[in-house]
């Protein structure tokens, strides 16, 4: 096969269509479509309940209601936030959050 054979086939192979079933060009678009994050997400938490932030380095974690235990995945040193306070992520470690008791919470 000639370098002319090889560019036609690589232009010929370009020019293929798939035909995708609806839902999952549908999934598709949803999945790569990019839009600005939100500047601020508030967590309602439930006594007792918690939730994970995978990335948290450089978040503000606000305390709007109750009380908030937050935890890094390795750390030694633990967090507890009342109505009013915040704390900013130096860690990039996974951040549990737990509410001690019903709270609300704010991530910037």
């Amino acid at each position: 096969m000639n370098t002319a054979t090889l560019a036609a086939t690589r232009v010929a192979a370009a020019r293929c269509y798939v035909t995708l079933p609806a839902d999952l060009l549908a999934l598709l678009k949803r999945a790569t479509t990019t839009s600005a994050p939100a500047a601020s997400a508030i967590r309602e938490l439930g006594a007792g309940t918690s939730t994970w932030i995978v990335r948290p380095l450089g978040r503000t974690i606000t305390c709007e209601a109750g009380t908030l235990w937050l935890t890094f995945d390795n750390e030694p040193q633990d967090v507890i936030l009342e109505v009013g306070q915040s704390h900013r992520c130096a860690e990039a470690s996974k951040l549990l959050i737990h509410a001690l008791a019903s709270a609300r919470l704010s991530v910037a």
